[in-house]
């Protein structure tokens, strides 16, 4: 089968969504069918792709307003490949949906969230794609509210399993970010919990961040609420794909500052589940507790920071042994085709 992908443009090693489409394509080739990757850029419009779109079996779009248009709206283009994809055998993956769907969003923010949103379904009602898919609790509900029937499909991490050797036992528990700390995230709070931690095991906690930063601001209100407890942190930068899987594989618990309702949608923390790590998440509210979810997979995996059993149960986890990598590429790649086919 030939497969083609449609995205925004293609930013190796700096946007989630061509890493994934790479690693997606690589895994779908190896089960004997054929991939494409067509992308915007500044000579390669959506009107100019939907006047030459590529013969294939199934069209794939990677979907997300900014990766689109900086504007967040395509207008034309968005319906000119709608016109182009309608009878055509086409999967939605949707990455990002319409901003200002949370309850403290700024009217500004509504606005032109409810302008995206009308962009959007009118896009569907066109398009007609066979299945309309999300990563996340956030997004469904969103989606669903709106009337548009999407289904779960698992966004996997960006780092495949590099083999490494076995790490000694220390004494101290390390607990590593990977990628971006964000800055509406309760570092106060998360700071307190890793003190009980340490205490509970009578051990150390050691800070591990992995990879770039493109902000400042999380990583700044981290360092400052971790001088109270004396937590020692570390920054490795830039690093290898390999290095990466090998600092997690030496690592005993994960951070996420991404948002718990759309967790789902975080690369990084993908990567740090499928390393087998426990994670530490925040529930902001912004999902009906009725609506949120991770998958089975993960589900022993996620503790929050607003449960008050996440400390003893969090303890008792450190102490199993770690189950072995994940493949998330292949599991993401095998139901991408399930759910067409």
């Amino acid at each position: 089968m030939k497969i083609c992908f449609l995205s925004g443009p293609k930013k190796p090693s700096k946007c989630g969504i061509s890493d994934y489409i790479k690693l997606i394509s690589l895994k779908l080739k190896k089960l004997g069918n054929d991939c494409d990757h067509v992308c915007l850029d500044e000579k390669c419009t959506l009107s100019n792709i939907a006047q030459n779109l590529p013969d294939a079996d199934l069209y794939s779009i990677q979907f997300a307003p900014y990766a689109f248009s900086t504007t967040g709206f395509s207008v034309r283009g968005l319906s000119d490949l709608a016109k182009s994809l309608r009878d055509k055998n086409t999967l939605l993956n949707f990455h990002e949906f319409w901003i200002g769907a949370y309850p403290n969003a700024t009217l500004k923010e509504k606005t032109i969230g409810w302008l995206q949103k009308r962009e959007i379904t009118n896009f569907i009602n066109i398009c007609m794609p066979s299945a309309i898919t999300c990563s996340n609790s956030a997004a469904l509900d969103r989606m669903r509210q709106a009337g548009v029937d999407a289904q779960y499909l698992y966004l996997c991490g960006n780092i495949p399993y590099s083999l490494s050797k076995k790490h000694e036992q220390l004494n101290h528990v390390t607990v590593v970010f990977f990628g971006t700390l964000y800055g509406k995230f309760p570092y106060e709070h998360l700071s307190k919990t890793l003190f009980l931690i340490s205490q509970s095991l009578k051990k150390q906690i050691h800070i591990k961040i992995l990879g770039r930063q493109r902000e400042s601001e999380g990583l700044e209100y981290l360092k400052k609420v971790t001088q109270k407890h004396e937590f020692p942190i570390s920054l490795s930068g830039e690093i290898s794909i390999s290095k990466i899987s090998e600092e997690l594989q030496k690592s005993d618990l994960g951070i996420s500052t991404t948002p718990y309702d759309i967790i789902g949608k975080s690369g990084a923390t993908a990567t740090i589940l499928e390393h087998r790590l426990p994670i530490l998440a925040y529930d902001d509210g912004d999902t009906p507790k009725g609506k949120l979810f991770v998958m089975n997979e993960f589900i022993d995996q996620v503790f929050l920071l607003n449960d008050d059993s996440t400390v003893a149960r969090m303890i008792s986890f450190l102490q199993k042994p770690r189950k072995h990598f994940f493949d998330g590429v292949a599991h993401t790649a095998k139901k991408m085709l399930k759910i067409i086919y």
